[in-house]
């Protein structure tokens, strides 16, 4: 069965509930307040069925002072069930209510001319062409009005009967790959029960039993039971009016205005980007800074508007606009807003958000702001790719797009699918894999290939860059968590090569140039013909010719492929010739070894002795014991 919500809309008094009770039979003014004073105060439910239609009625109140109930009641509505009473005609509250419903995006519905047991057909017909002018150029023109009387019952049959027949030309709700997800307009508690939400299942489906979270709060609880106009369910689905019992959640921790959610990742905001529109009614035009109350779904939070793509914005008019919230929503692509002034209080504008999660823009960016993508399923790869884009180096994964965009992940899938066809994104080898704009990985491997230039082109031989510091100086800080990932790609893409844990330009294994390779040879041959009287670099270059700072990078070269091995920090020394007297010491006939003997033994002076006999120490082939060294491994 499909389940369609109307919501009714229309001035005070003229007849709301007693025309939803007449339709359905449910009295949805529950309040002893409301019942004695005859008005509707908070929202009310009911629901009617059709052969294969249930229809959800959510009654609004009509009083000026309170329209923000009325919002929270219209949210999640399919259609408007719009009332005018007869003996009153149009008020200020019909067009408030008309502009807000329309601004929410809903697209169709009904009029009923209520009351007309009060009047005469003449005058009746008067009201109706009334309602049919004020309907002009907007979704609602040619909407079918039609005459009743809750009072003698006179047109309700063909009332319902509308209602019936407009709800089955409305689309489906969004399920597939949608979490569930309810805007929450009521919350009570039940004798041996516990905490109960209710509200207008916006997506998805949920099963008794399930997990949920709500939202902005972040509370994890569990649907222990479900209920449709008091019917217990085991599962709900998107477009019903659903009643959820919380498990393990005190009342006082769920609030209306909350949002009940199936899944992970979904965060509230604090700075919404919308694509708003001004009403012609709007009584004076919009500036950056104006002080705003935005309602969305069922909660609303006072807002500063940061920024404006057209400033400053006219009655009538429209622009996407980035708003500061003063308490944190949760809020989605596609979800519908509505702009109030504080005061004095008027409902002004509205508009549909395009991005919850985008960064404050600066103001000489801000006419950028209108060409950002309509959140369309259409247009989810042109928006995904700008979010992509937006990550920067750090980049960014299915599951966070996911979540942005207030899907499941399987349903980026294809999109992403095109997004990786078409070469405009790339991913990196993480886990899960990350995904960078493909020009961003471009400029990567440029700033990478002048890198690798800047640092070795100079240099005769090197073993490379130190890979962290070789990406610590090419990516962003963002990105410097995933820098493995990164050097990864550049060495599949033929940008550089990584030998032990060093960048080397790329099918290398060292840097080294034929001046370099001869240069390195002759410092080796005259280091390992020293043996244990080595000279120093500058005796070297002297011996060969050579620059100083040449022999010094080449010595440097040596000693990070452990051709050299510097001692104290400064010496130099050929490793042949260590290890030479390492096996000698192993050899050791005592225990024990002092410095004097060592000295004797190959001939060094104190100067060398101590470094060597401290790199046998580090080599564990010998331990210091006071002044002596003891011996540790043997041949």
């Amino acid at each position: 069965m499909r389940h369609v919500v109307y919501g009714t809309a229309g001035h005070i008094d003229h007849g709301k509930t007693a025309l939803v009770r007449a339709l359905t039979g449910i009295d949805c003014d529950r309040l002893p307040e409301e019942k004695s004073r005859g008005i509707t105060i908070d929202l009310g439910f009911a629901h009617l069925e059709g052969e294969d239609l249930r229809l959800h009625f959510v009654d609004v109140p009509g009083h000026e002072r309170l329209v923000h109930t009325m919002i929270a009641g219209a949210s999640g509505i399919d259609l408007a069930l719009l009332v005018v009473a007869a003996d009153e005609g149009i008020m200020p509250q019909t067009r408030e209510h008309l502009e807000i419903i329309r601004l929410m995006g809903v697209r169709g519905g009904a009029v009923a001319l209520t009351k007309t047991d009060l009047v005469d057909a003449e005058f009746v017909e008067l009201v109706a062409e009334e309602v049919a002018g004020l309907l002009e150029g907007t979704p609602f023109e040619g909407a079918p009005v039609v005459p009743v009387s809750a009072h003698t019952g006179e047109g309700i049959g063909t009332l319902r009967r509308t209602l019936l027949e407009v709800a089955a030309s409305v689309r489906p709700r969004q399920m597939e790959g949608r979490p569930f997800r309810e805007a929450v307009d009521r919350v009570f508690t039940l004798p041996g029960v516990g905490t109960v939400v209710t509200g207008t299942s916006l997506w998805g489906r949920l099963g008794a039993g399930e997990p949920v979270v709500v939202l902005p709060s972040g509370l994890r609880s569990r649907a222990r039971r479900l209920h449709v106009h008091g019917e217990e369910r085991d599962t709900v689905e998107a477009g019903e009016r659903v009643a959820i019992n919380l498990a393990g959640l005190p009342k006082d921790q769920v609030h209306r205005g909350d949002q009940v959610m199936t899944g992970e990742g979904w965060r509230p905001t604090r700075l919404v980007t919308v694509r708003l529109e001004l009403l012609p009614t709007a009584p004076a035009p919009l500036g950056e800074g104006a002080e705003v109350e935005l309602h969305a779904l069922a909660t609303r939070s006072e807002a500063r508007v940061e920024r404006l793509s057209v400033r400053p914005l006219a009655p009538g008019a429209r622009a996407v606009a980035q708003l500061r919230l003063d308490r944190p929503m949760v809020l989605f692509p596609g979800d519908r807003v509505v702009l109030r002034r504080p005061a004095p209080v008027n409902t002004f504008g509205g508009g549909v958000v395009l991005d919850a999660h985008m960064r404050r823009i600066r103001r000489k960016e801000s006419a950028s702001l209108d060409a950002l993508p309509a959140p369309d399923r259409d247009a989810w790869p042109a928006l995904l790719e700008r979010w992509i884009a937006g990550a920067g180096a750090a980049g960014t994964d299915r599951d966070a797009l996911a979540a942005r965009l207030g899907v499941l992940p399987e349903a980026v899938e294809p999109a992403l699918g095109r997004l990786l066809a078409s070469g405009g994104v790339v991913t990196l080898p993480t886990q899960p894999p990350r995904l960078v704009a493909a020009p961003a990985a471009g400029s990567i491997a440029e700033s990478a290939r002048a890198e690798l230039e800047n640092r070795l082109g100079s240099e005769i031989v090197s073993t490379g860059i130190p890979a962290r510091d070789f990406a610590q100086a090419l990516l962003p800080p963002a990105a410097h968590g995933v820098a493995d990932a990164w050097l990864a790609l550049l060495r599949k893409r033929g940008v550089l090569e990584l030998v032990d844990g060093r960048v080397v330009p790329p099918g290398r294994h060292e840097h080294v140039t034929r001046e370099g390779r001869e240069l390195a040879d002759r410092i080796d041959a005259l280091y390992r013909e020293a043996g244990l009287a080595p000279p120093s670099p500058g005796e070297v270059a002297e011996r060969l010719g050579a620059r100083p700072v040449v022999v010094e990078g080449v010595c440097r070269y040596l000693v990070e492929r452990g051709v050299l091995v510097r001692l104290g920090g400064k010496l130099l020394i050929h490793r042949t010739a260590l290890l030479d007297v390492a096996r000698e010491v192993m050899r050791w006939p005592s225990e024990e070894l002092s410095v004097g003997e060592f000295k004797e033994r190959f001939g060094l002076t104190r100067k060398l002795a101590i470094p060597v006999l401290e790199w046998l120490d580090s080599e564990r082939i010998t331990a210091r014991t006071g002044s002596n060294r003891r011996v540790l491994r043997r041949e």
